[in-house]
């Protein structure tokens, strides 16, 4: 087995563990806040150049677009885990393969999942009861945005890649870079050119590729910076399997819980495009507090990652207990400012009355959750990083879908109160990391280590 002495750009096995967190994750910080001003831009442009209707159907797409990526979110998560602990064991064969499989994996998915999107869109929307005044402008964005799912899926397993090998900075350059060719097509193909919501669609399509292409050229043309030689066509389906097995689990997850916001669409539908609209923009709003956990969530998994394959178990347990309170206290801090000035900020996207009164609501009945939900996400990646996404799995199939969908459907079905779905949400993030918290406290992630340790 071939090994390098340092073949992680950023090595997170060695020194203060605080600042190597810190200082990985603040490019991802940063990179999640671009990543959301592509939805957010998106938004206050549609909204205010087009109207509610079309912000509504733009909210109709998102629960669709998540699930699909979701269930992509699989081979990126097992890419960054087999990565991570290649780099940690510095075994170089085993890296080189992992970033090849990664690759042919992403290319089959995205053909695949590109065609069940594109074929299944109509009937989706019909499903989930789409009113019919917004139904035409969400199927012609919906079908140009699955036209850009194949270069969403290879930006998001490349990024998965380098950041497995410690290095957060250069996916977050071409984010950025990304969000700029986005607002420059925004607005030619919005305001100057008047396309309506396929321009919003069209613009969007045009950074992501750009994201894409951009990540794939850097990291051919940076093999020798990162010792890494990826040559020839043929994959290591043994590695394959391996990478499926870790990420299938996580893919699920991400599958299961969009399917949770898919069927609370169908029940937000059913109170009108006002409803729609408001819950758009909280949507838009509320994943800039989720940020935190998001960043510190991905670096744990790679802290855990490296550290579990230089099999440093103490360092790795220490690390995740740091991380956690890191992360709280930024979502605290993050949550009391929303809280406050979130009626404000949601002015930003519309200026219909209704629609700002009523997401106003969302937003202040949702913040409690945010702080709640912060163990999930942290203990999340943690296990994940040690190859463990059964119980991820577990606790986002009964608390983010069984119970959440069920209790929302009824308590409507009761009291006919659009309000207490987002009651519903937040108890059930709740229960979700309670599970999260018990499990990892009784070591069961610990046996999960594949041979490790």
């Amino acid at each position: 087995m071939q090994k390098l002495n340092h073949l992680a750009r950023f090595d997170m096995t060695e020194g203060n563990i605080v600042r190597q967190l810190l200082l990985f994750s603040w490019p991802l910080f940063v990179g999640n806040i671009f990543q959301q001003l592509y939805n957010t831009v998106d938004s206050i442009i549609v909204g205010n150049f087009i109207g509610s209707n079309a912000l509504a159907a733009v909210g109709v797409f998102s629960p669709m677009n998540n699930l699909l990526i979701g269930l992509f979110t699989g081979i990126s998560t097992g890419a960054t885990v087999i990565v991570s602990q290649s780099c940690g064991s510095k075994d170089i064969e085993k890296l080189n393969k992992s970033i090849l499989i990664s690759l042919w994996l992403t290319a089959l998915s995205g053909i695949l999942l590109t065609g069940i999107g594109l074929f299944l869109i109509k009937w989706l929307l019909l499903m989930i009861h789409t009113p019919a005044e917004i139904f035409g402008m969400a199927l012609s964005y919906s079908r140009i945005m699955f036209l850009g799912i194949f270069s969403v899926f290879f930006y998001n397993i490349l990024c998965g890649i380098l950041r497995g090998m410690g290095d957060s900075i250069i996916p977050l350059i071409i984010l950025i870079l990304s969000n700029i060719v986005n607002v420059v097509f925004l607005y030619i193909f919005v305001v100057v050119l008047n396309l309506g919501i396929k321009g919003a669609a069209y613009a969007t399509l045009l950074a992501q590729t750009t994201a894409a292409l951009v990540t794939f050229i850097y990291l051919l043309l940076s093999q020798k910076k990162y010792g890494i030689h990826l040559s020839g066509l043929k994959p290591d389906w043994s590695i394959g399997k391996e990478l499926i097995s870790i990420g299938l689990p996580a893919g699920l997850q991400s599958a299961i819980f969009s399917i949770g916001f898919l069927l609370q669409q169908n029940l937000i539908n059913s109170f009108g495009s006002v409803l729609i609209a408001s819950y758009t923009i909280v949507t838009r709003v509320d994943q800039f507090v989720m940020m935190p956990m998001s960043s510190f969530s991905i670096a744990i998994t790679t802290f855990v990652g490296q550290n579990i394959g230089a099999l440093k178990i103490e360092r790795t347990q220490e690390g995740i207990k740091k991380t956690l309170f890191l992360s709280q206290l930024t979502t605290i801090a993050l949550v009391g400012l929303l809280f406050i000035f979130g009626d404000n900020i949601l002015s930003w996207f519309t200026q219909d009355i209704d629609v700002i009164k009523t997401s106003t609501s969302i937003l202040r009945t949702l913040s409690v959750g945010y702080i709640l939900v912060n163990s999930y996400s942290i203990l999340t990646g943690a296990v994940r990083g040690a190859g463990d996404t059964i119980a991820p799995l577990m606790a986002s199939f009964f608390c983010n879908v069984i119970l959440r969908v069920s209790s929302a459907y009824l308590v409507v079905k009761l009291t006919g109160k659009s309000s207490l779905i987002f009651v519903c949400i937040s108890s059930c993030w709740t229960l979700a990391s309670l599970f999260l918290i018990v499990y990892y406290r009784k070591g069961i992630w610990r046996k999960k280590i594949r041979g490790i340790i």
